[in-house]
């Protein structure tokens, strides 16, 4: 166990931060951890030869972690694509299913009863008392929709084809939806995480305006969902954001926000210009726990931390995801930031 035994995890600092308050001592919050990680953090009690072993796993390593949460995925409402060439990078054009509105009428749609929800009381029973899941898809709505229609169709098709173009985002905005709300009827759950990149690294995927139209209205349905019981919406979302931050704040309603690249907006830059409106999730840029040295990577969390701790709504992670060429002693040493304290 990598935390010390006297740190409980208690989803209770995790809400203040969303609330974009100050936490009694550091919230650490992260996306994925490679399988290495978690390998390191439950040693022998690592172990994926079912999807129940894998939940449990994923939860036994957030909490040696110090996290106050362990993230979980229902399996079954995946959007079947085409298979696509495996390599250091993929085409997002590539997988094409439908083009026209023949193919779309007979396009496999998921259906929820594939999609064993039980699975969230079930590994629930292997939280800490005081923790919660934060319960993510397999993709969002702007990113299934190009999986099924590829980016570039998806571009002529907005405006080719308009009504297919709706029918097509309707289709997977629904099911995203249901979804969701399905997890969220478990008292386990107190967040969601909506994980759908919407940008590159100087513009969003698709014109505001049309992101506006088709997916926005979506994630507010969502977020609305989460707070009428009383959880939590956080988007986790690739990208340059400025013209759509408005909207993530104050037309949706997203309670934090996570994915920042020093590249595009550091997330001291971003804390200083987002907070008190949004709560900061994580960060610190993958490149940068890549190439640093451990010393810097712990110097850099103790900064981001220091720089918060007074006036809160900040939770020390990754800019993204915690991947395996992330050298393990630089993970440690941003765990040990915050754990020390």
């Amino acid at each position: 166990m990598f935390r010390d035994e006297s740190r409980k995890p208690d989803f209770e600092n995790l809400r203040l931060i969303l609330e974009k308050k100050p936490a009694p001592r550091p919230v650490l919050f992260e996306f994925i951890l490679s399988a290495d990680k978690e390998k390191y953090l439950v040693g022998a009690d690592y172990k994926t030869d079912t999807e129940f072993d894998r939940v449990v796993t994923t939860i036994k390593a957030f909490d040696s972690g110090g996290y106050d949460f362990a993230p979980i995925i229902v399996r079954g409402m995946e959007f079947a694509r085409k298979e696509q060439k495996e390599g250091a990078t993929i085409s997002l054009n590539e997988g094409a299913l439908i083009t026209d509105r023949k193919s779309f009428e007979s396009y496999p749609w998921p259906d929820e009863a594939n999609a064993d929800f039980s699975i969230i009381s079930e590994a629930g029973k292997h939280l800490s008392e005081k923790a919660k899941f934060v319960a993510f898809s397999h993709d969002g709505i702007l990113e299934n929709t190009i999986g099924i229609v590829g980016y570039e169709n998806l571009c002529y098709m907005v405006y080719d084809n308009p009504e297919l173009a709706a029918a097509v985002f309707r289709k997977v905005g629904e099911l995203i939806y249901r979804y969701f709300c399905r997890c969220l009827e478990y008292d386990e759950v107190g967040a969601v995480l909506c994980n759908d990149d919407w940008g590159f690294s100087t513009q969003t995927m698709l014109a505001p305006d049309l992101l506006r139209i088709h997916v926005f209205p979506w994630y507010k349905k969502i977020v609305e969902k989460a707070h009428a019981l009383g959880k939590y919406a956080i988007l986790h979302s690739c990208g340059y954001y400025y013209d759509i931050i408005d909207d993530v704040i104050e037309v949706m309603g997203f309670d934090g926000r996570q994915s920042y690249e020093d590249k595009i907006v550091p997330v001291e830059k971003a804390y200083r210009e987002l907070h008190p409106r949004l709560a900061i999730l994580g960060g610190i840029d993958v490149d940068f726990l890549v190439r640093a040295t451990s010393g810097e990577v712990y110097d850099r969390c103790k900064r981001m931390l220091h720089m918060t701790k007074e006036t809160g709504g900040y939770a020390l992670g990754s800019g993204n995801s915690i991947p395996d060429y992330v050298p393990l002693e630089n993970y440690k040493a941003l765990l040990r930031a915050a754990l020390e304290e």
